[in-house]
Protein backbone atom coordinates (compact mmCIF):
# COMPACT_ATOMS: atom_id res chain seq x y z
CA UNK A 1 0.00 0.00 0.00
CA UNK A 2 1.42 3.06 -1.03
CA UNK A 3 1.73 6.20 1.55
CA UNK A 4 -0.17 8.94 0.59
CA UNK A 5 2.19 12.08 -0.28
CA UNK A 6 1.51 15.44 1.50
CA UNK A 7 0.96 18.65 -0.68
CA UNK A 8 3.52 20.99 2.12
CA UNK A 9 6.52 18.62 1.55
CA UNK A 10 6.39 19.65 -2.00
CA UNK A 11 5.71 23.16 -1.05
CA UNK A 12 8.21 22.90 0.99
CA UNK A 13 10.61 21.96 -0.78
CA UNK A 14 9.57 24.93 -3.73
CA UNK A 15 10.08 26.97 -1.05
CA UNK A 16 13.49 25.99 -0.17
CA UNK A 17 14.34 26.35 -4.04
CA UNK A 18 13.01 29.57 -4.47
CA UNK A 19 15.29 30.88 -1.53
CA UNK A 20 18.50 29.37 -2.40
CA UNK A 21 17.55 30.67 -6.17
CA UNK A 22 17.32 34.32 -4.36
CA UNK A 23 20.45 33.45 -2.56
CA UNK A 24 22.12 32.96 -5.94
CA UNK A 25 21.08 36.03 -7.36
CA UNK A 26 22.34 38.05 -4.42
CA UNK A 27 25.65 36.38 -4.52
CA UNK A 28 25.45 37.52 -8.18
CA UNK A 29 24.67 41.07 -8.30
CA UNK A 30 24.92 42.57 -4.48
CA UNK A 31 27.81 40.72 -3.08
CA UNK A 32 31.06 40.63 -4.06
CA UNK A 33 32.74 37.04 -3.42
CA UNK A 34 35.60 37.67 -5.49
CA UNK A 35 36.83 34.20 -6.59
CA UNK A 36 34.75 32.44 -4.30
CA UNK A 37 31.53 33.68 -5.87
CA UNK A 38 31.41 30.57 -8.46
CA UNK A 39 32.33 28.00 -5.84
CA UNK A 40 29.34 29.28 -3.59
CA UNK A 41 27.32 29.21 -6.58
CA UNK A 42 27.90 25.95 -8.01
CA UNK A 43 27.58 24.66 -4.46
CA UNK A 44 23.91 26.02 -4.45
CA UNK A 45 23.43 24.24 -7.71
CA UNK A 46 24.44 21.32 -6.73
CA UNK A 47 21.61 21.71 -3.33
CA UNK A 48 19.15 22.63 -5.46
CA UNK A 49 19.94 19.64 -8.12
CA UNK A 50 19.93 16.96 -5.72
CA UNK A 51 16.65 18.37 -3.69
CA UNK A 52 15.06 18.70 -7.52
CA UNK A 53 16.11 14.95 -7.93
CA UNK A 54 15.35 14.07 -4.53
CA UNK A 55 12.12 15.12 -4.40
CA UNK A 56 10.50 15.91 -7.36
CA UNK A 57 11.62 13.12 -9.30
CA UNK A 58 10.71 10.57 -5.94
CA UNK A 59 14.13 9.20 -5.72
CA UNK A 60 13.63 9.05 -1.84
CA UNK A 61 10.85 6.84 -2.23
CA UNK A 62 12.93 4.22 -4.45
CA UNK A 63 15.17 1.26 -2.92
CA UNK A 64 18.17 -0.73 -4.14
CA UNK A 65 19.66 0.11 -7.83
CA UNK A 66 17.85 2.69 -8.61
CA UNK A 67 18.81 4.96 -5.52
CA UNK A 68 22.28 4.48 -6.57
CA UNK A 69 22.33 5.95 -10.44
CA UNK A 70 22.23 9.95 -9.36
CA UNK A 71 25.38 9.40 -6.96
CA UNK A 72 27.49 7.17 -9.27
CA UNK A 73 25.95 8.98 -12.44
CA UNK A 74 27.09 11.93 -10.55
CA UNK A 75 30.94 10.57 -9.68
CA UNK A 76 31.50 9.42 -13.40
CA UNK A 77 30.69 13.51 -14.84
CA UNK A 78 32.97 14.85 -12.18
CA UNK A 79 35.62 12.39 -13.07
CA UNK A 80 35.25 12.75 -16.51
CA UNK A 81 35.28 17.10 -16.52
CA UNK A 82 37.93 16.31 -13.90
CA UNK A 83 40.42 14.50 -16.01
CA UNK A 84 39.47 16.81 -18.83
CA UNK A 85 40.12 19.99 -17.12
CA UNK A 86 43.54 18.53 -15.63
CA UNK A 87 44.36 17.55 -19.19
CA UNK A 88 44.05 20.98 -20.42
CA UNK A 89 45.97 22.43 -17.56
CA UNK A 90 48.75 20.39 -18.00
CA UNK A 91 49.02 20.99 -21.90
CA UNK A 92 53.16 21.97 -22.49
CA UNK A 93 53.20 24.76 -25.12
CA UNK A 94 53.88 24.28 -28.28
CA UNK A 95 57.10 25.77 -29.47
CA UNK A 96 57.57 28.34 -32.23
CA UNK A 97 59.14 27.23 -35.48
CA UNK A 98 62.29 28.86 -36.21
CA UNK A 99 62.93 31.98 -37.56
CA UNK A 100 59.19 32.50 -36.14
CA UNK A 101 59.90 36.06 -33.97
CA UNK A 102 56.30 37.31 -33.48
CA UNK A 103 53.50 35.97 -31.73
CA UNK A 104 51.27 33.36 -33.08
CA UNK A 105 47.89 34.50 -32.05
CA UNK A 106 46.49 37.37 -33.39
CA UNK A 107 46.79 40.65 -31.59
CA UNK A 108 43.68 42.52 -30.32
CA UNK A 109 43.17 46.04 -31.23
CA UNK A 110 43.15 48.64 -28.62
CA UNK A 111 39.84 49.65 -29.11
CA UNK A 112 37.27 48.58 -31.65
CA UNK A 113 35.62 52.30 -31.83
CA UNK A 114 36.22 53.74 -35.60
CA UNK A 115 38.99 56.40 -36.35
CA UNK A 116 37.04 60.18 -35.47
CA UNK A 117 35.20 59.07 -32.36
Amino acid sequence: MAKKKSTWGYVGVWVVLVVLTVVTWVLGTKLKLGPYSLPASMGIAVVKTVLVAMFFMHLVEQRGTRRVVLPVSALFLGLLLGLSLLEAMTRIQMARPNGINEELEPKRPATTRPVGH
